[in-house]
């Protein structure tokens, strides 16, 4: 029986964003050394989402956090765009056993197959959260395990090298229930396998799937609270948070989060927690500074010409005007909350705000109409 094992010559390096960075790591493992900012872009998961529980809509739970928007339209999963456009086979496995999941994530860690994990980071310690905090939906990566001390060796995002953490804490955070059930890791874990053959399609090609998929995200949206018309839905309903948050704790039967609370939420859903500021918008803007001067779009197979450069530079500089103004609404937020405490929704402009919000929904649309243009 192995007690201890670490997969050689894995590494983890900082990064911004929990999913990118663990993608990130285990590319670089398996020979595609890249920036996070690529990553992020090739799996062309940016997007934009918005809830708002006051609006008695049917497909928005109920919270005490009656507001929530993310710059994500995806997650991880098999058919992962990065994978394929690196010629890497991506394997998702979950389990109803957190033992039988541990069991599994060893046999495949005695192999030197390194994993990326699901986990509630409510359980990881080395964040020193608060007992009551939870969050299902984080990633890190597993590097390795010691029986005979009783810990594993995991990577995650802007901590330097690999931490380490019990077992147990271990099992616990990847077989939590706390929220909802989406949002529960179900011990799942995914490996990698690089195709035999080492066939993948040419970057310039790929990274025009990318941007398209992305362009989908944000201009042809599935339903009204995301891309475009989600940010439309956030601007109009930014205009009045003083009074619904108001109208919300008088009349709710339900525990309501505090004015403070819900800025310093909203600001560390836009500037904080993984995104790499601006919504992940400063994320998406490195990805593609990073083609402008990528050579193998410039003299690579299925090489860019000068008019499609042209379309970069020019959505480059919309995408980065719009995470400007996504900063500067999330520092509002936050000055008022830090100064003003719980009387923060009385020392905001709502509707300077809005036209902030709004404004982002003029450059936004702008920089991915021009991204569209760009032909696979």
């Amino acid at each position: 029986m192995i007690l201890k094992h670490r997969v050689n010559n894995f590494e983890h390096r900082v990064g911004h964003h929990c999913e990118s960075s663990a993608l990130r790591d285990l590319f670089e493992f398996y020979g595609f050394p890249m920036s996070e900012a690529l990553v992020f872009g090739l799996d062309a998961t940016m997007g934009f989402g918005f809830f708002d529980t006051t609006e008695k809509v049917s497909f928005i739970p109920e919270s005490e956090i009656p507001f929530f928007l993310g710059g994500k339209q995806g997650t991880i999963e098999p058919n992962s765009l990065t994978c394929r456009l690196l010629g890497i086979s991506l394997r998702k496995q979950s389990f109803t056993s957190a033992n039988k999941g541990w069991e599994e994530a060893i046999k495949l860690i005695d192999e030197n197959v390194p994993l990326i994990l699901r986990i509630d980071m409510g359980f990881l310690p080395y964040y020193e959260f608060k007992e009551d905090y939870h969050f299902g939906g984080h990633t890190i990566t597993l590097a390795g395990y010691d029986n005979e001390r009783n810990i594993a060796f995991v990577g995650d995002t802007d901590h330097e090298g690999f931490q380490e953490v019990s077992i147990e804490k271990l099992k616990n955070g990847r077989s939590s229930t706390y929220g909802p059930s989406f949002m529960h890791p179900k011990n799942t874990q995914y490996s990698m396998k690089s195709r035999p053959d080492g066939k993948h399609p040419p970057l310039g090609a790929g990274v025009k799937l990318a941007i398209q998929k992305v362009v989908n995200n944000m201009l042809r949206p599935s339903t009204s609270n995301v891309g475009i018309q989600g940010i439309k839905m956030f601007a109009e309903s930014i205009k009045e948070w003083d009074k619904k948050i108001i109208n919300l704790i008088s009349k709710s039967s339900k525990k309501v989060a505090s004015p403070q609370l819900i800025f310093d939420l909203t600001y560390g859903n836009i500037e904080t927690w993984g995104t790499g500021g601006a919504l992940f918008r400063n994320l998406y803007v490195q990805f593609l500074e990073e083609l402008q001067n990528h050579p193998e779009l410039k003299n690579g197979p299925r090489a860019w010409n000068t008019a499609e450069f042209k379309l970069l530079d020019d959505s480059i500089l919309y995408i980065k005007d719009s995470a400007q103004n996504w900063t500067a609404i999330a520092e509002t937020l936050k000055d008022a909350a830090d100064n003003f405490k719980n009387d923060c929704i009385n020392q905001v402009n709502f509707p300077k705000l809005s036209e902030m919000a709004h404004k982002i929904v003029s450059l936004e649309e702008m920089g991915f109409k021009k991204l569209s243009k760009l032909k696979i």
